[in-house]
């Protein structure tokens, strides 16, 4: 209704009473009333049905935007301006399944809205996937002069070429820890505006004590990347949920991360959350997640800045508090040309660190997965990249270990 709030169940049931009066009144046979569903997509877009019938009563009668029901039955009557509200709801459920520009739930009544929602839900389109296949060439240089690297799986990559100059195991499943934020990271940017709003419930905010947490609380509102920072530099787990719970619903969105994965012609992996936490059935290679990271690296700024960025400010808004948040991604301190993009760490993982580097204009993407000295040994391995494009080390590779003593000959 005009000038009450979208989700509102009394102006359901006002609408819905005041749809059946109206086609009582009139002469026309209605073959589908109202659902919640079309309430929902009505509503969700700031116009609902009083808006298209008095847009389309405008059209037949020059009229004001007010109109009594005998008015809006003459008009039913009329075939053209029949064709009119028919239009106008058409257009209505086009605008209304538009993926950026509306605020996704309902801040000031959460609790009374979850029908509604999950009604919204169920009625929007799949979410899109990027069609854009990864693949990387074989290694077509020797590991001859590489460092020593203590990982379970591991990967290098030459983006200038993309080819791969150092591999183990790269197609191993392997627990991802929050490497997985990238894949639900790029679904997000496929589908959501940067500034698109998102009203976060408390079915996204069930996180257990030891997890890492931005700190969004429900009744807030975020823009989408105020959200992608918290998932980003901090890893927060309940920035990722909500950017599913609160949008589509996780299932849905953990559908999409899959989808997204089949849509860059990778197979190794399989995701059963946004955050990844550690699940029997979720599983990624250090392959997927290099080829994850290049394609968010090339097509989406945002993630650029996000991932590169050490220290950000989020300020306080009428909807949410200020956050200062620091990335947690070390590298991009201890070793200068990196670029990004994201560590990840859980018991079954182990530590896990995806980096970028960009030096002297050349590019070299790693992933180490299982990886104890995870920190030292990208630096080393990246720099040894590198050596192999030409360029002087910067990284003082460790002294060899001294010879063992001479073996002493036995007194007789």
């Amino acid at each position: 209704m005009p000038g009450c709030c979208s989700d509102c169940a009394a102006c359901w049931a006002a609408w819905r009473a005041s749809w059946e009066r109206s086609v009582k009144r009139s002469s026309l046979t209605v073959c589908m009333e109202p659902s919640h569903a079309d309430w929902g997509l009505f509503t969700d877009t700031r116009r609902g049905c009083w808006s298209i019938l008095a847009r389309a009563a405008t059209i037949g009668h020059r009229s004001s935007m007010r109109f009594p029901h005998r008015r809006l039955a003459s008009m039913l009557r009329s075939r053209s301006a029949a064709l009119a509200v028919g239009a106008a709801v058409l257009v209505t459920v086009v605008v209304a399944n538009q993926p950026h520009d509306e605020v996704i739930g309902h801040p000031q009544s959460a609790a009374a809205a979850s029908t509604v929602r999950a009604d919204h839900r169920a009625a929007t389109p799949p979410l899109r996937t990027l069609q854009r296949r990864v693949e990387f060439g074989d290694a077509s240089a020797s590991h001859s002069g590489a460092p020593a690297i203590a990982a379970d799986t591991g990967i290098l990559i030459d983006l200038d070429t993309r080819s791969i100059i150092w591999e183990r195991n790269p197609h191993l499943a392997h627990a991802p820890a929050s490497t997985t934020k990238l894949v639900s990271t790029l679904v997000a940017l496929v589908n959501y505006a940067p500034d698109r709003q998102v009203a976060i419930t408390a079915d996204a905010l069930h996180q257990a004590g030891d997890e890492t947490v931005m700190g969004i609380h429900a009744g807030e509102t975020y823009p989408v990347a105020d959200l992608l920072a918290g998932m980003l530099l901090i890893s927060g787990n309940d920035a990722a949920t909500a950017l599913a719970v609160d949008t589509v619903g996780m299932d849905r969105f953990v559908a999409a991360m899959n989808a997204q994965i089949g849509a860059l012609g990778l197979h190794d992996s399989h995701f059963t959350t946004p955050v990844g936490l550690d699940d029997p059935a979720q599983r990624s290679s250090a392959y997927d997640l290099a080829a994850v990271a290049t394609v968010a690296e090339d097509m989406f700024p945002t993630f650029r800045q996000l991932v590169s960025t050490i220290d950000m400010q989020l300020p306080a808004a009428p909807g949410h508090p200020g956050f200062a948040l620091h990335n947690l991604n070390r590298l991009l301190s201890l070793y200068p040309p990196t670029i990004g993009v994201k560590p990840g760490y859980t018991g079954n993982a182990g530590p896990c660190l995806i980096a970028e580097a960009l030096r002297e204009g050349h590019h070299m993407i790693g992933v180490l997965l299982g990886a104890p000295h995870l920190y030292s040994d990208m630096r080393s391995l990246l720099d040894w990249g590198f050596t192999q494009k030409g360029l002087r080390p910067m990284v003082t590779p460790p002294p060899a270990p001294p010879p063992p003593p001479p073996a002493r000959r036995p007194h007789r």
